[in-house]
């Protein structure tokens, strides 16, 4: 049995949650876009948010990025919330048929500003690797990376919940090569690169600058924007 076939999908109260079979511990794990702490993330654009200043959003841009490792739509959900278009890429099914469920009922939320946010945010169940730029509707601003690293590599113990479980389908996954490659070749203005504080840099490519933060960094690289890039406003 591979390490994917200890994983489910199972309907609980409305949602739909992944769970592991093998390691009950991680419990249910499912996509809430009114859960409060993200909503308080939302409601604080003006927070210095690390991530914001990665992507180099500025007031009253509209920026278009990529994320092409959408996991469960965290990161995206602040993007999208600050006014930024996502199109995101999940190539794990059963992560992906997660995502679409938690942006299904964000779409028909109460909260307007959960509604507005799912409403930038396009998810497609796709290897980035393997999409080809010609394939894009757009080439996009920013790529944002987030390749975590598997559960065996990572030393502490206070891992959350789905971090957790994403790190225990990622041992079942071949290790990310030629990524930042691929990203930088997209012909984006930056490719931002989510890493554990002290981990090395993504396919040993040294960034522009970094951003750092108390567990996690932003490597940041500014690349020459393709023709086929419009300037967002």
């Amino acid at each position: 049995m591979t390490a994917q076939m200890h994983f489910q999908l199972e309907r609980r109260e409305g949602h739909l949650a992944l769970i592991c079979r093998s390691d009950p511990s991680l419990g249910a794990v499912c996509v809430d876009f009114e859960d409060p702490v993200l909503a308080w993330r939302q409601r604080h654009p003006a927070q210095p948010e690390a991530l914001l200043k990665a992507v180099g959003l500025r007031a009253g841009q509209r920026l278009r990025v990529l994320d092409a490792t959408a996991g469960f739509g965290l990161d995206a959900f602040v993007l999208a919330s600050a006014g930024c278009e996502l199109l995101m890429l999940e190539r794990n099914e059963l992560v992906h048929a997660v995502l679409a469920d938690g942006l299904q009922r964000a779409a028909v939320s109460e909260d307007e500003r959960v509604r507005g946010a799912a409403s930038r945010m396009h998810l497609l169940h796709a290897d980035s690797t393997m999409l080809a730029v010609e394939s894009l509707p757009e080439v996009p601003d920013v790529v944002y990376l987030d390749p975590m690293f598997p559960a065996r590599r990572r030393k502490s113990a206070k891992v959350k919940k789905p971090m957790a479980m994403l790190q225990q389908l990622l041992d079942a996954e071949p290790a990310e090569s030629g990524m930042l490659a691929w990203a930088m070749g997209l012909g984006a203005r930056r490719v931002v690169v989510k890493r554990p504080r002290i981990a090395g840099f993504l396919d040993d490519g040294k960034p522009s600058y970094q951003l750092p933060g108390s567990s996690n960094r932003f490597d940041v690289y500014l690349c020459q924007p393709s023709s086929r890039t419009s300037t967002s406003s």
